[in-house]
């Protein structure tokens, strides 16, 4: 028996909820082309891609106020918060948060499984939002507003004040972009979860372990952190030459699944450009694009072609809607929830423990 490291190219499961096609740079949401997706609200891309359907006007307005009713965290949840190590990263805390927050009462609306799920993901404002202060942020959140859009309240309470319409816009954009992205290292670790019959608060809190690492979801924290060493954007060549020479890497450039433009970083790139030009956040902007410029010169002259996948641009887009650095994995892990509950659904459809083979290399008995 032989065996490929990172399971690269190997089948590993079926799903009907979204479809990379990283030879031609297409990515869909149940048969929706990423194009068309970021069109579409926040709330029906959820319906989509958790029941496979757009919603009509009336499953809209229902979600939309189930996610408004569950969305607050109770008291002591609060406390529970305040009660966290002082040293832990927001995504350690989230991830010990997620199975402590209580089940909710939402007999009817949707499946058991898909209350507790939404439920969770309905509280993602209120809990970053409780973090951030906790861990010294000028978030707030008591300023939970039921009547604002999902995204719209998580702005709210981390800024202070509502954001502007195109902050919303471009915040929705974003989440959409990131929301699914099949069987991808975490999407795959709350699969395993799922097939042991796991609850989904711990499918849910699993995912967001496997996010919090820096070659998974923490690549747009590091991309901007390697824009900052460089200083300077007439140092871009020279820092690239240093990183290369050393056999590093410059997060987010690249995606192992494109072979082409990461589909998505052509909708970004564009709106980050547009959000921080004669902002404060510019400067990293202009750090980000001759960083990519060098990088794609260099990798032209061995004869590659190695882009920018979503998560470089996605810092400096984060920054300039008021996201704290700390909180990048964990703003990306309240829309890729969403893609992890419907894989939790569709496990359950057929359900299997995934149980795979080692191949043994280690001394064998006397």
């Amino acid at each position: 028996m032989s065996f490929v490291p990172g399971l690269e190219g190997v089948v590993v499961g079926e799903t009907a909820i979204s479809h990379v096609e990283g030879d031609i740079g297409r990515l869909s949401y149940r048969g929706v082309v990423i194009e068309d997706i970021v069109q579409m609200t926040y709330l029906d891309v959820v319906h989509l891609v958790l029941f496979g359907e757009l919603p009509d006007v009336n499953q809209s307005q229902s979600l939309s106020r189930f996610m408004a009713e569950h969305g607050r965290l109770a008291e002591h949840e609060r406390v529970l918060v305040q009660s966290l190590r002082d040293d832990l990263h927001p995504m350690q805390m989230l991830q010990s948060m997620i199975p402590a927050l209580s089940p909710i009462d939402a007999a009817g609306e949707y499946s058991e499984d898909a209350s507790q799920g939404l439920g969770i993901i309905a509280r993602y404002p209120s809990l970053l939002a409780v973090i951030a202060e906790r861990c010294g942020y000028s978030a707030d959140p008591d300023l939970y507003d039921p009547d604002m859009d999902y995204l719209d309240r998580f702005l709210m309470m981390m800024n202070g004040v509502p954001p502007t319409e195109r902050e919303s816009e471009i915040c929705r954009v974003v989440q959409l972009l990131q929301l699914e992205h099949s069987f991808n290292a975490g999407t795959f670790s709350t699969r395993v979860i799922a097939s042991t019959l796991a609850s989904v608060s711990a499918v849910l809190a699993g995912g967001v372990a496997a996010l919090s690492g820096v070659l998974h979801g923490g690549a747009d924290e590091a991309a901007l952190r390697s824009a900052r060493e460089m200083g300077d954007p007439k140092n871009a060549m020279a820092y690239v030459d240093s990183v290369l020479a050393a056999k590093g890497r410059i997060m987010g450039m690249g995606h192992r699944e494109y072979r082409v433009v990461d589909p998505r970083s052509n909708i970004l790139k564009p709106l980050a450009i547009e959000l921080c030009t004669g902002t404060a956040y510019e400067k990293d902007l202009k750090l980000l694009l001759a960083l990519e410029t060098a990088f794609n010169e260099r990798m032209a002259e061995k004869g590659k072609q190695v882009w920018a996948n979503l998560e470089f641009y996605k810092g400096v887009v984060y920054q300039a809607l008021g996201v704290d650095v700390p909180f990048f994995t964990a703003t990306f892990a309240m829309s890729r929830s969403v893609g992890w509950l419907a894989h939790f659904l569709e496990s359950r459809e057929n359900n299997r423990i995934v149980r795979p083979a080692a191949e043994y290399v280690g001394r064998l008995p006397a």
